[in-house]
């Protein structure tokens, strides 16, 4: 009997396969040729997929959207204006209607992503047989829908937004770096214009040798090489110029560290009439994906039968 024996390889995983070559393609990364290359990107690109497909899960099972249903149609008022805008919206996205567009395909499952909003209005609360006026309460909305998403399958849905996360996770680094150039730029235009300034300056002062030089000179001349050390001190803390091997440690260090640029967290609220937050509302449970600290992106799995496509485009059962 062996006790020991070589850890037998990972399963190919396709993803990650077409992953690492549009990342490498896209970066003038040289993952064909060279296998050192090629391995240090798919373990960064296989550690960011499994974070992505472990965050994909925690969202749980789609809600099942049907008009037939009591469930379907009190969700509508939530999420949107009313049950018609909800409607409309479903309507108006090609991405769901595409996937309906094969005669084959029997579901669709889908995400759709909106910003939470927040406020407080004046409103009237009932407290027993009392009715309070003007009572401060707090309403939420939901605002820019965006069906992002939609594939025929659960499973399909998770590799496409697992791509699109890892996507988003590797544009990180190159973006950075293309904003570091554009601000480079800027700093060398105003180092330029500075240098050209401090040079006028500098032909003043010898005109005014040798006799005293006025103290308003001298203080734009120290103005000048204080600005002068803030925009070489700027420079200093930008990125390399793009380098392919750099851009591949920097992309390999986020991918690695996924969960410092995207999280989900879970919200949940009770929702009465015009979006005031109640304890006697509707109970909604939802996600929101937190991208860095700068945007809140609320996100909703949803799936939908052919039955229900076809209510929204008749012009498919042709």
């Amino acid at each position: 009997m062996k006790f020991f024996s070589r850890k037998t390889s990972r399963a190919a995983d396709p993803v990650v396969d077409r992953l690492v070559r549009r990342i490498a393609e896209q970066n003038a990364i040289d993952a064909s040729s060279d296998a050192k290359c090629a391995a240090a990107l798919t373990e960064a690109v296989q550690a960011a997929c499994d974070y992505a497909r472990a965050m994909i899960d925690e969202l749980g099972e789609p809600f099942v959207l049907d008009r037939k249903r009591a469930t379907g149609s009190a969700l509508g008022p939530i999420l949107f204006g009313d049950r018609k805008d909800a409607l409309d919206a479903l309507r108006n996205s090609p991405k769901i209607r595409n996937v309906f567009a094969d005669p084959h395909v029997r579901e669709c499952v889908f995400l759709l992503t909106m910003h939470r909003r927040e406020y407080v209005i004046f409103g009237t609360e009932i407290e027993g047989e009392m009715i309070r006026r003007d009572v401060m309460q707090d309403a939420v909305e939901f605002r820019d829908h965006n069906f992002s998403a939609a594939a025929p399958s659960l499973a399909e849905l998770r590799d496409l937004l697992t791509e699109n996360v890892v996507l988003f996770l590797a544009d990180l680094a190159p973006e950075r770096l293309r904003r570091d150039e554009t601000v480079r730029t800027q700093i060398h235009h105003s180092e330029e214009m500075l240098k050209a300034q401090m040079k006028t300056l500098d032909y003043a002062l010898r005109e005014s040798r040798p006799f005293a030089a006025p103290t308003p000179l001298h203080a734009k001349v120290s103005q000048g090489t204080r600005e002068m050390d803030g925009l070489l001190e700027r420079l200093s803390t930008l990125s390399a110029k793009s380098d392919p091997m750099k851009c591949l440690q920097e992309i390999r260090d986020i991918l690695l560290a996924p969960q410092h640029h995207v999280r989900l967290e879970a919200v949940e609220m009770q929702v009465g009439d015009f979006g005031v937050k109640s304890k006697t509302g509707k109970f909604i449970r939802f996600h929101e994906c937190v991208l860095g600290d700068d945007e809140r992106l609320a996100v909703f799995m949803a799936s939908m039968d052919r039955d229900n496509a076809l209510y929204l485009w008749p012009d498919l059962e042709g």
